[in-house]
C-alpha cells in the first residue's frame, strides 16, 4: 500500500508526537510539558452543545421578517409578481457584500449559525423597528414644518442614521455579550457588524423597489443601480464602524469607562457615514455624481483595502499563536500551514475529499479549530489569561484532536480500498 503524505514532510513524526503519548484513548487528550507556553489543558468539561442563543435571534428576527412581509410587503397589496422580482434585485448587492465579508473572514470563519442569526436580526428586528420608529419620528416632523418634502429630507438625513445604526449594533452588541469568545480580533467585529448590515439592507432594498416598481412610479431600475451597484457597501461601511468599536471594548480596554466611550466614538462614526450618504442624496442630489466620485469612491476603497490588510494579518497572528502548540506537540507546522496558507488548505481539503464527505467535514472543522486557537493564543499571550477563553479553547483542542482522527481513520479506509480495487484490477488483467 502506498502512503500518502498529506500534511507534508513532517507527517511521519506527528503521527508518532501524537501516539499513546500524547493521545489517551479515553478522553482524548493529555496535559502537556511543565514548561507549556499555552494554556495547561484539562480534559474537557461537559458542556451543552444546542445554540440556545443562535435559536432566539434566529426566531425573533424570522418573526420581525414575517410581520414585515405581512404587513409592509403584503402580496396581496404589492402582486407576487413584484415582491419575487424585487426579492431577487435585493440578492444581487447581499451576493456582492456576503462575498467580501466571507472573504476577509476566511482564516478563522465565524460560527455560520452565529452569523444567520445576526443576518435574520438586521432583516427582521432592525428593519422593522427602524421603520417604526422612523415614520414616527418623521410624522412629527411633518407636523412641526407642515411640508412633507422637506420633513422627508431631515428625516433621512437625521433620524434614520440615529436609529438604523444603533438597532443594527444592537444586535452586535448582544453577540459580544453572549458569545464573546467567538471574538478574538477586529475583523471578528466587522463580520457580524457586516451581517446585521447585510440583513438589514436586504430588506430595505425590496421595500424601495417595492415601492417604485409600479407603472405610475417607475424608476425601479434606476433605484436598483443606485442602491444594488453604486452603493451595496454603505450600510456594511456604517456598520462595520460599531462593530470595530464593540471589538475594541472588548479586546484591548480594560475599564468600564474606557469601553462605554470607545463604542460611542465608533458608534458615532457608523452615524456620519450614513448621514454622509443619506444628507447627500436628500439635499445636495444634483452634485451626488460628483461627490460620490470624489469622497464616496475613496472612502470606500480606504475600507476595503483597510480590512483585507487586517484580515491578511491574522494568518501571521495565527502563525504565532499556534507556535506553543507545535513546541508541545499538539500539532506539526505542516498543519499550521495548511490552517494559514490558502492554497495548502485548498489541497488538505481536496485530499480529505477521498475519504468522503464525513471526512472532508472533519479537515474543515480542524482548520477552523486550529485557526481559532492560534488567535485565542495570540490573544491572551498580549492580554494575559482569560478563563472563559481557556474553556472554550479546551474543548476546541479537544474537538481538532476528535477531527484529526476522524479524517485520517476515513482517508486510511478509503485508501485501503483503493489498494484493494487496485489489485483486483491487475489480477484480473493478469488473467
Amino acid at each position: 500500500m502506498h502512503t500518502t503524505h498529506w500534511g507534508g514532510p513532517g507527517e511521519d513524526y506527528r503521527l508518532k508526537k501524537i501516539s499513546s503519548v500524547n493521545i489517551d484513548v479515553v478522553s482524548g487528550i493529555s496535559g502537556p510539558a511543565p514548561d507549556d507556553a499555552a494554556p495547561v489543558w484539562q480534559t474537557p468539561k461537559a458542556r451543552h452543545s444546542f445554540p440556545w442563543f443562535e435559536v432566539i435571534m434566529t426566531t425573533v428576527g424570522t418573526i420581525g421578517l414575517l410581520s414585515m412581509v405581512i404587513f409592509w410587503l403584503s402580496p396581496a397589496s404589492s402582486g407576487v409578481a413584484s415582491l419575487v422580482k424585487t426579492t431577487l434585485l435585493a440578492a444581487v448587492p447581499l451576493l456582492i457584500v456576503v462575498s467580501f465579508i466571507l472573504f476577509i473572514d476566511r482564516w478563522e470563519p465565524e460560527p455560520w449559525k452565529t452569523k444567520v442569526a445576526l443576518f435574520l436580526w438586521g432583516a427582521g428586528v432592525a428593519t422593522l423597528s427602524s421603520g417604526i420608529l422612523n415614520t414616527a419620528l418623521k410624522e412629527n416632523i411633518i407636523l412641526s414644518i407642515g411640508d412633507l418634502q422637506q420633513s422627508n429630507a431631515l428625516g433621512a438625513t437625521f433620524i434614520a442614521p440615529l436609529v438604523e445604526e444603533t438597532l443594527k449594533g444592537l444586535g452586535v452588541l448582544i453577540v459580544v455579550v453572549v458569545r464573546r469568545t467567538n471574538i478574538n480580533s477586529l475583523i471578528d467585529g466587522v463580520v457580524y457588524a457586516g451581517f446585521s448590515a447585510c440583513g438589514f439592507m436586504f430588506a430595505e432594498d425590496i421595500l424601495y423597489f417595492i415601492r417604485v416598481d409600479n407603472p405610475e412610479a417607475g424608476g425601479v431600475l434606476l433605484t436598483f443601480v443606485l442602491r444594488g451597484l453604486f452603493s451595496p457597501f454603505v450600510h456594511a461601511m456604517a456598520t462595520s464602524m460599531t462593530g470595530i468599536g464593540l471589538a475594541l471594548a472588548l479586546l484591548k480596554f480594560k475599564r468600564g469607562w474606557s469601553k462605554t466611550g470607545i463604542v460611542l466614538v465608533f458608534w458615532f462614526f457608523a452615524m456620519v457615514i450614513h448621514f454622509a450618504w443619506n444628507g447627500t442624496s436628500a439635499f445636495l442630489f444634483r452634485y451626488f455624481f460628483l461627490l460620490y466620485a470624489v469622497i464616496g469612491v475613496p472612502a470606500f476603497i480606504v475600507w476595503a483595502v483597510a480590512l483585507i490588510i487586517m484580515s491578511r494579518k491574522e494568518a501571521e497572528k495565527i502563525r504565532v499563536g499556534l507556535v506553543p502548540y507545535v513546541r508541545t506537540g499538539w500539532f506539526i507546522p505542516g498543519e499550521v500551514t495548511m490552517a494559514t496558507d490558502r492554497r495548502a488548505r485548498r489541497a488538505a481539503l481536496k485530499w480529505a475529499r477521498s475519504g468522503g464527505r464525513e471526512a472532508k467535514r472533519a479537515m474543515r472543522s480542524f482548520l477552523i479549530n486550529l485557526a481559532s486557537l492560534g488567535m485565542d493564543q495570540r490573544l491572551m499571550a498580549k492580554n494575559g489569561p482569560d478563563p472563559a477563553r481557556i474553556e472554550a479553547d479546551r474543548q476546541m483542542l479537544a474537538e481538532a484532536v476528535d477531527n484529526r482522527r476522524e479524517f485520517l481513520r476515513l482517508t486510511s479506509i478509503a485508501e485501503q480500498q483503493q489498494d484493494v480495487t487496485d489489485a483486483v484490477s491487475r489480477l484480473a488483467q493478469a488473467h
